[in-house]
């Protein structure tokens, strides 16, 4: 049993560190990742990392400076895969390697080549990196050839746009992911793993997020906020924070010091009464161009619609919900249920491995179906996979009479933690008809490109909701735009506008600007916006003589522009022109998308030639609030809790069995393949079978 537990340890990623190259567990003095040694009781160290974000605000455009200093602490060479999250239009178009005083810049290239060259650096023994993107809000960042107790030091830079909402300006800053299922995988590709933890991609990425909560990530923020107006409040209600502010310039720094990778950093600031912004014009003038930014308050909403609605309720009940997810979906529910009025009809649907409605049919919203409905949330709890196709499915299903002039809308509350977002969309695309598709992010690190993109494709709007406490909040911002869409049919009327984004313009709700990015045929002096206000055409004349000069907008351009051939392709645009488009898109803007990359590589060679070479994919932090054991159970394929449950006790008979063989015979330690596609010479970490 003795030597059950060092093994059990190791397998739940146990943190532990020396000086050594082979250690056993009572020789550690410090946190650190272990891996398994060539001898049994002996271990190897992993790569540490460490992050850094600089994040500098210029009046609606944010830039980040995210700076990732991989650690070596063995004394093998080693290479290091790291997946992080990005905001879902985060534009990267900077990349530097620093090794000791030397500062090598990134080149952007086409995706096959970026990974040639940094194969060959790799083989090389020269100090590399490689940046991609796996999905508009995932990327990687490959490091070659570590050397023995140094360091790397990654810098990418991004560009966003500042979410403007309810007069209230705001910026995300994940640290976390939230592990996605994949309902396409084979079942023996989605098992209770131990060893892996919980894949975050399955099938795709060497990665995992750590079930035990033992690895952690230090990550240190600091902001340089200068909005362009007078600033009345500053907020995070993900942190504690520190902020100063002087001459118009606010800078902010987290209270507490460096803080887990565990949630979303979120910050807020609302203009003091009198300063807010009704209208604003950007320009800027690149090689590639010129562009604009139309930002524009629109008018007060109308009173409350009149229509009757039929108000279809999904959640989420799967296990990555487990914990305060659930609970905080819960209490999202209920607060639904309440603000439906006499005349209005709903129905509700969970979902996890497979879904369920709670009626055949929308019923009345009366009291005795409500106290139903009530009682069904209050028993809701988390468990199985995300299969969120036939939930969604069901949720788009037009198979009852639905009487004219009732508004159809559907409030889809979950964590978005699934691998299959395109073909979810193209779902949504096909069946959504005449409906409106409103999602609710719920958890510290929800999937929120699956969130904003379902609700974009779903002509509604998103929500996000971290905590219990942001319930009530955030439900009454949704019934807002539930109840009260401002403007509908828009379209922009701009001559010296080659093309402008998004294309069409979506509706807008209560509390929702118009924010317009175009390419323009020099600077333009007026505009017209057109559309509905209600019942009641609307139209605005905008005086663009004074427009402002702001950095970035070319980027934020092309930053869009690939968004939107991303949405062309979900409706079936051709895969070579789709690909042809961006890539042209992405070379002639430097930014990394699904078919360029930027690489760095340090031309002088570094490691021996006949020292060998450590290929780690690092785990990630399990965001925070998730219940763990939840979370496991999650982890299947399967559909029964039960099953799974039986299959991790077995599995913990079985490493019992292993465990004491250990003390006759040598483990046998080494590496599995990665899935195919992903970086030449990186592996999934783990023992032998």
């Amino acid at each position: 049993m003795t030597r059950l537990i060092p093994l059990l340890a190791l397998l739940l990623g146990c943190a532990a560190s020396a000086s050594e190259v082979s250690l056993g567990l009572n020789e550690v003095d410090s946190p650190s990742l272990l891996l398994p040694g060539e001898a049994a009781g002996r271990y190897r160290l992993a790569p540490l990392l460490a992050l850094e974000a600089d994040i500098r605000v210029t009046g609606p455009i944010a830039r980040t400076t995210l700076v990732q200093e991989f650690r070596n602490p063995g004394s093998e060479w080693v290479e290091a895969l790291y997946a992080f999250p990005l905001p879902e239009d985060a534009a990267v178009d900077h990349l530097r390697m620093v090794v000791g005083e030397r500062i090598i810049i990134g080149e952007i290239q086409e995706r096959e080549q970026a990974r040639a060259t940094y194969a060959e650096a790799r083989a090389a023994g020269q100090k590399a990196a490689l940046v991609e993107q796996q999905r508009p809000n995932l990327f990687t960042t490959a490091v070659a050839n570590i050397p023995p107790a140094g360091r790397v030091r990654i810098e990418i830079e991004y560009q966003q746009q500042l979410r403007w909402r309810d007069g209230e300006f705001s910026l995300r800053f994940p640290l976390a992911i939230t592990p996605r299922y994949s309902p396409t995988a084979a079942p023996q590709e989605q098992h209770f793993d131990l060893e892996n933890g919980w894949s975050l991609l399955p099938g795709e990425l060497p990665n995992a997020a750590d079930l035990s909560g033992r690895v952690q990530i230090p990550a240190k923020i600091r902001l340089d906020i200068r909005p362009g107006f007078a600033v009345d409040h500053v907020s995070s209600p993900s942190h504690p924070i520190i902020q100063r502010q002087q001459d118009g310039r606010i800078t902010v720094e987290l209270a507490d010091g460096p803080v887990r990778a565990d949630r979303d950093f979120r910050i807020a600031w609302r203009p003091r009464p009198g300063a807010e912004p009704q209208a604003a014009f950007f320009t800027e003038t690149t090689a590639q161009g010129d562009f604009g930014l139309l930002l524009l308050t629109p008018p007060q909403r109308p009173a409350r619609l009149s229509l009757a609605r039929e108000l279809i309720l999904v959640i989420d009940t799967s296990g990555s919900m487990g914990g305060e997810p659930i609970r905080a979906a819960r209490e999202a529910l209920l607060r639904a249920l309440d603000s439906l009025r006499p005349g209005d009809r709903f129905n509700l649907i969970q979902f996890n491995s497979g879904s369920e409605a709670l009626f055949r049919a929308p019923v009345a919203a009366d009291p005795g179906h409500l106290e139903q409905a009530r009682r069904y949330v209050r028993r809701l709890d988390a468990g199985g996979g995300t299969n969120m196709q036939p939930a969604l499915q069901r949720a788009l299903a037009k198979d009852h009479d639905i009487d004219s002039g009732v508004l159809r809308q559907i409030v889809f509350v979950t964590d978005g933690a699934v691998a299959n977002e395109a073909q979810l969309f193209g779902l949504i695309h096909q069946q959504l008809g005449d409906d409106r598709l409103f999602t609710v992010g719920i958890g510290s690190a929800p999937n929120t490109w699956f969130m904003s993109e379902a609700a974009r494709a779903g002509r509604g709007s998103y929500t996000t909701i971290a905590r219990v406490a942001e319930v009530e909040q955030r439900m009454e911002a949704l019934f807002r735009m539930l109840e009260s869409p401002v403007l509908t049919s828009l379209q922009l009327d701009l001559p010296k506008a080659r093309e402008s984004l998004p294309d069409p313009i979506p509706d807008l709700y209560a509390g929702e600007p118009i924010q317009l990015v175009m390419r323009l045929d020099g600077p333009p002096a007026q505009a017209r916006l057109r559309g509905r206000l209600g019942q009641q055409p609307w139209s605005a004349q905008l005086d663009l003589a004074g427009a402002a000069d702001q950095a970035g907008i070319g980027v934020l351009w092309a930053r869009q522009k690939i968004a939107h051939y991303q949405r062309q392709g979900t409706r079936g645009m051709d895969a070579g022109a789709l690909r042809e488009r961006i890539l042209a898109l992405a070379l002639d803007h430097h930014l990394v998308s699904p078919y360029t990359s930027l690489v760095a590589v340090d031309r002088t060679p570094a490691r021996p030639a006949e020292a060998g070479l450590d290929s780690h994919a690092l785990k990630g932090e399990l965001p925070a609030g998730i219940s763990v054991p939840t979370v496991s159970l999650a982890a299947g394929a399967t559909a029964s809790p039960l099953w799974l449950l039986l299959a991790a006790l077995l599995l913990l008979l079985a490493l019992s069995i292993n465990a004491i063989a250990l003390g006759r015979s040598r483990p046998r330690a080494g590496y599995k393949p990665s899935p195919a596609g992903v970086l030449p010479g990186v592996w999934f970490l783990g023992l032998g079978r």
